[in-house]
């Protein structure tokens, strides 16, 4: 008996291993903290085990439902974005929600998706130089020299980053490496004569840096009232912002010039905002590594997504609402279909709407406070601050948008095969 006994017990601690191996798999790449939790939820059900999966910054740690002897950590942070191992990842978990799932099954899929590499060199260069072109159409720039300096900058700045990234820079040096570039070729913009649009040159390829998926995910994690996680993911985001803005006005710097970005505003007539939205929504994914066959559904939603921040705007709605409709309707939009398609909806949903993260107003609000360091006025003081709480609040419609329709699906709910 003694020795079945011990059969059962290794065969359930080696259950709650891949189990917490999984969970582990998809929080560091970028899953969501209450998809990680529904995919516990689901493996429970495949693995007959009873599971609970407590997310924080630095671990996971999985204890077994009425045992105190089941309690283990993985030492993980959601710092990486890699949607196909999350996609690779669900599409195991999602088995589960069907029926008994074998052991072995389950551990070859986390084999498999920690063997999916990120998207390919040339590709994402190329993604980088095409997604911060279309970025300065969406803020108006029209001199098509200005719009190659753009791309010229931002894929330098790709290259450059994979590059330190090979050499075992973190991802603090590899932004900062990058917004360097920008900056540069931003202060050297504007000695072409390129009149208003010299100032998107700078920004632009800055703003394919935007941490926007750990962004929305710490703000998703406070409306789900995991504010120390939360906090933790907003707080990762701020560190790369102010990677970026130090480098970008260092670079700027180099030339004499300073970050004086007037706010925001889609000047491009509405077909080409539409138009720019979808080339943009293309490009992202690839930074996300995310599986070509489920771009078309961020181009879509992408397009989509402009095309009503559009119009809220012309309608009168002030940014953060316009920004909070374009985000509900793609919730609205994608999270079926990543439910019935077994696409991570992370992966998809922030593709689509990442272009909206009000970057250039963080930017102007680091640059601001560092200015008034120096040179400290009530006026500086009061723009640095109203930037500021115009980029929380948009931040917020944007969670909020997309985090409703999350929470008005059942988290049990079964998905439909595709």
């Amino acid at each position: 008996m003694s020795g079945r006994d011990d059969s059962a017990e290794s065969d359930s601690a080696e259950r709650y291993d891949t189990l917490l191996a999984a969970s582990a798999l998809l929080y560091a790449n970028g899953q969501s903290t209450q998809m990680t939790q529904t995919a516990v939820q689901r493996l429970n059900r495949g693995l007959e085990t009873d599971a609970v999966v407590v997310p924080s910054w630095s671990m996971l740690t999985l204890t077994a439902a009425g045992s105190r002897a089941t309690v283990l950590t993985a030492a993980v942070s959601p710092t990486a974005i890699n949607m196909h191992r999350v996609a690779t990842m669900m599409g195991v978990v999602d088995r589960a929600q069907d029926g008994p799932l074998e052991l072995e099954r389950v551990a070859e899929g986390i084999a498999e998706a920690e063997a999916q590499p990120v998207s390919n060199t040339a590709a994402f260069v190329v993604a980088c130089a095409t997604g911060a072109a279309a970025l300065a159409v969406i803020y108006g720039a029209s001199q098509p020299l200005a719009i190659l300096l753009v791309a010229l900058a931002a894929a330098v700045g790709g290259l450059l980053r994979r590059w330190s990234g090979a050499l075992g820079a973190g991802p603090l040096v590899q932004v900062f490496a990058a917004a360097l570039i920008a900056g540069a070729v931003g202060a050297a913009a504007t000695h072409l004569h390129l009149g208003a649009s010299a100032a998107v040159v700078a920004i632009c390829p800055a703003m394919v840096l935007v941490p926007g998926p750990h962004l929305l995910n710490g703000a998703l994690d406070l409306l789900d009232l995991r504010v120390t996680l939360g906090l933790a993911r907003l707080a990762y985001g701020l560190l790369l912002l102010t990677s970026i803005s130090g480098g970008l006005m260092l670079g700027l710097h180099t030339g004499g010039q300073t970050l004086a970005v007037t706010a925001p505003s889609s000047s491009a007539p509405f077909i080409v905002d539409v138009l720019a939205a979808g080339v943009a929504a293309a490009s992202y994914p690839v930074y996300f590594s995310m599986p070509w066959r489920m771009i078309g559904w961020s181009v879509g939603a992408g397009m989509l997504a402009h095309a009503a921040h559009w119009v809220a705007l012309y309608a009168g709605a002030n940014l953060a609402i316009a920004a909070f409709v374009s985000c509900l309707l793609v919730g609205v939009l994608l999270v079926p279909v990543s439910h019935r398609m077994r696409i991570p909806f992370a992966g998809i949903g922030f593709a689509s709407v990442v272009a909206l993260v009000p970057g250039v107003l963080v930017f102007r609000t680091l640059a601001g406070f560092v200015e008034f360091a120096s040179h400290p006025s009530a006026q500086l003081f009061t723009s640095a601050s109203a930037d500021l709480i115009v980029a929380t609040v948009i931040i917020a419609g944007m969670a909020l948008g997309l985090a409703l329709p999350m929470h008005l699906r059942a988290d049990g709910a079964v998905p439909a095969r595709a």
